[in-house]
């Protein structure tokens, strides 16, 4: 199976667990799953624009 990482939209903090499981509870609320990343880290990228949000990239280990 393949985990999926949770955010805190409070706090901030990550929890990874595995799919499947529960949203974890954090600051009395439950997680919401970390967006996939929709843009390519390349150099020639224009970020200037963008919020720069936290997102999954999808390399982690499976």
């Amino acid at each position: 199976m393949s985990d999926i990482t949770y955010v805190c939209r409070h706090c901030g903090r990550q929890v990874t667990v595995e799919e499947g499981k529960p949203a974890p509870i954090c600051c009395q609320e439950p997680m919401e799953p970390l967006s996939y990343c929709t843009k390519v880290p390349d150099a020639e990228m224009s970020r200037l624009a963008d919020d720069d949000e936290p997102c999954d990239d999808g390399v982690t280990n499976k």
